[in-house]
């Protein structure tokens, strides 16, 4: 096809500009870029400026009213030269830092410094070297977001500014220091010694910074933010970098550097995993990471922290990523939420990604996060994998192992102070079921009143009579709770106390029947219908789960244990019986098995894939009295086993499902209930004092639900001040004649008659 073709491309001036500098938005930013740049200038095939001499400085200048405007500056030693500012002066140009060599320590095109000082500065902004005795200006003026202003040019003029010959370093830094009411000897000794080695600088500053009130600058504040930054990472780990404000060294004249994270107990190494060649994406085709053997392996460095980072808001949440990098250059980042969401542990994993195949094809305008592509999919499934795997040793860490004995007496404590809380509650209200049913709502029936059973000593045998005419069946290698009310509640008689579990594999207690009850199969295979599942939270639906004998024999009611696969453990509720309970909307991989399958334990193969879906239905709070459950301890109505404690959940925490069948749980894995309860035995009233405020907190909710459940329709749609009005409300009326009995509670332990 044949085509005559314009002279040249043309470009709408403005709306370009509006374009390439759109993303620059903050002062950090900006001065990130910044010092980016000042990094790559100092590179052998640039200004080849000497490791001793990798030396820069920040400087922040208030305004005095109004007569000067606030600055801000960057001084370093490199010496921008003609060519410099030249190549500088061209928007988009991708050879701009190379100058056009075969080999590129680093691409940028200059867009990241020339958009910060077109557009976040009212006055003049410019950038002036002085080397060789050569003095070069160049820069922007005029009014804001304008091609006028967005035209660079020599300043004053290119006669004063180009290739001006004859020029002192020393009386032109001293001249450009008065601006900041400074001189040479204010300047860091390090910086000062460079300076007169290498008889050269760059001072690249812009004049009357926009979103600075009354001209002052949050330079404190404005640092924090710049160290933590992609683009000022390589730049402060590569120089020794200094920050004067209002001619006051900060940080004490030390060079700026991040504050270290102080890595969790138990992983203080680093953990690294060179990144395999060929991964897969999310369509399952191969992606090369090294580019077919072009580029080198790269490396996936994960870092821990002592602290919760997302929570550490100004110190170490915008530090929570996975940061991305080339061999030379910054690529971007991406929160470790967004590749590992909802998973436990993952809190105090932060990451770091070096792999040189991401340049070029990856590495986008502002280098901001990394751009989209086969290869990024590929690589994140990666690297989300082995986040996955160290947050849960780490949070495996977390889940503090509770003294038996006592959670025993705690369980006790529990009984008294949540039989003395219903005579805060409307019995009206709750039906006549009383506390500690634990009765779901609506369809799902409450489950048989367990029959008295006799504790003996740990026994070297279980007997267990059961109803005539029944078989119970356990796949070898399950793990039951003999505690459990699904064991419980169909047995005459136990003879094991209910802290005891037992291995049917393996066991180191025999267990014999009585009335033919059938136990072990052997060797079997597990298929589990439906294969799909979609449930609504609050919701529960029942997986089968047929389990097939090596002599062909089939059966539906064999005890087997159940799993599933999602990150986040809370977003179904899994009965013994196979119901499986919606709590959290997300999608999840069921299966049933026994044994380890690594030992010749058999699972399902084939899971059964469970989506969670939003109820439109207003869920059902279960009946009777609310009822206080301890986690490590109690049983879970909608898993029939007991609630494990979770150290990122409340001190009182109740899911969904806890609603529907109306328990509340004292969780004893929080932080601050792990941490009274392991000052417990030192000092048992500072316990029972947390322990009875979480009792008083609940019953102050189950009036709130109750308040505003019986509104229904007629809730007026409310600021969260008038909510926390009725929230404090219902705290003074309840909390004045609760404590008025608990204190003798929390100081003796007795009371609550």
């Amino acid at each position: 096809m044949r085509i005559e073709r314009d002279p040249r491309i043309e470009f709408h001036e403005a709306g370009t500009l509006v374009s390439v500098t759109r993303w620059i938005r903050n002062h950090d930013e900006g001065i990130a870029e910044w010092l980016k740049n000042v990094r790559r200038a100092y590179q052998p095939d640039r200004a080849n400026v000497a490791e001793q001499h990798r030396v820069a400085l920040l400087l922040f200048k208030d305004s005095d009213g109004t007569r000067r405007p606030g600055r801000i500056g960057l001084l370093d030693v490199g010496g921008a030269t003609l060519e410099d500012v030249t190549e500088w002066s061209t928007w988009m140009d991708p050879e701009a830092s190379g100058r056009g060599a075969r080999v590129m320590e680093e691409e940028t095109q200059g867009n990241g410094g020339k958009a910060y000082m077109f557009k976040l500065f009212k006055g003049t902004a410019r950038i002036l070297g002085v080397r060789d005795r050569k003095l070069n200006c160049k820069g922007f003026d005029g009014p804001a977001l304008t091609v006028e202003r967005g035209t660079p040019g020599f300043i004053p003029d290119a006669a004063s500014a180009r290739d001006l010959p004859n020029v002192s370093w020393e009386a032109e830094l001293e001249r450009v220091l008065r601006h900041y009411d400074m001189t040479f000897v204010d300047l860091p000794k390090e910086l000062q010694r460079a300076l007169r080695e290498r008889e050269a600088f760059t001072l690249v500053e812009g004049i009357d910074p926009i979103d600075c009130y009354k001209g002052r600058i949050d330079a404190e504040n404005l640092i924090e933010r710049i160290l933590r930054h992609d683009q000022a990472t390589l730049a402060v780990q590569q120089l020794r970098l200094y920050a004067i404000h209002n001619n006051q060294l900060m940080r004490s004249g030390r060079p700026l550097e991040l504050e270290p994270i102080k890595p969790y107990p138990g992983f203080e190494k680093p953990v690294v995993h060179e990144i395999p060649p060929e991964l897969s994406d999310d369509s399952g085709k191969i992606q090369s990471t090294t580019l077919n053997g072009t580029r080198p392996k790269g490396r996936l460095i994960l870092y821990t922290s002592a602290e919760n980072m997302p929570t550490a808001f100004k110190k170490l949440k915008p530090r929570w990523k996975v940061t991305y990098r080339t061999q030379h250059q910054m690529v971007g980042s991406k929160s470790v939420a967004e590749l590992a969401p909802g998973i436990p542990g993952s809190n105090y994993v932060y990451a770091t990604v070096e792999l040189s195949a991401l340049e070029p094809d990856y590495v986008e305008l502002g280098r901001i996060r990394p751009g989209s592509g086969p290869l990024m999919q590929a690589l994140d499934r990666f690297v989300a994998e082995q986040i996955r795997e160290l947050a849960k040793n780490i949070n495996d860490c977390r889940k503090q192992e509770q003294d038996q004995s006592a959670l025993d007496e705690v369980h006790e404590e529990n009984r008294r102070l949540d039989n003395f809380k219903n005579r805060f509650l409307p019995v009206g209200e709750f039906g006549a079921y009383g506390s500690g049913n634990g009765q779901g709502p609506g369809p799902w029936p409450p489950p048989p009143p367990p029959p008295e059973m006799t504790y003996g000593e740990v026994p070297d045998v279980i007997e267990i009579t059961w109803e005539s005419g029944k078989i119970f069946r356990i796949a070898k290698g399950a793990h039951l709770d003999l505690s459990s009310p699904t064991f419980t509640n169909c047995c005459h008689r136990a003879a094991l106390r209910e802290s005891h579990h037992v291995w049917v594999t393996n066991a180191p207690l025999q267990l014999k029947t009585r009335n033919d009850m059938s136990l072990g199969i052997s060797d079997v295979r597990v298929l589990l219908t439906p294969r799909n599942l979609e449930i609504p939270v609050g919701e529960r639906k029942q997986i089968i789960a047929e389990v097939t004998s090596d002599d062909g024999q089939r059966s539906t009611d064999v005890f087997l244990n159940w799993k599933h696969d999602a990150d986040d453990q809370l977003i179904v509720r899994i009965h013994p019986t196979g119901f499986v309970s919606g709590n959290r909307t997300g999608k999840t991989g069921i299966t049933a098995g026994a044994g380890n399958p690594e030992a010749g334990g058999v699972w399902a193969r084939i899971c059964a894939e469970v989506t969670v879906v939003p109820n439109p239905k207003e869920l059902e709070r279960g009946g009777g009295f609310p009822q206080l459950l301890l986690t490590e301890r109690d049983i879970d109505p909608a898993t029939g086993e007991k609630r494990p404690s979770n150290p990122d959940q409340p001190a009182l925490w109740q899911e969904v499902t806890d609603y529907q069948y109306n328990v509340w749980w004292l969780n004893v894995g929080a932080p601050d209930a792990a941490f009274l309860f392991q000052q417990r035995d030192e000092n048992a009233s500072l316990w029972r004092a947390f322990h009875a405020q979480k009792l008083v907190d609940m019953v102050v909710q189950v009036h709130m639900q109750q308040e505003f459940t019986r509104k229904g329709d007629a809730e007026n749609k409310d600021y969260w001040a008038s909510h926390k009005q009725s929230l404090e409300i219902f705290s003074v009326l309840l909390a004045e004649p609760m404590w008025r009995e608990l204190r003798r509670y929390v100081q003796t332990g007795s009371g609550l008659n």
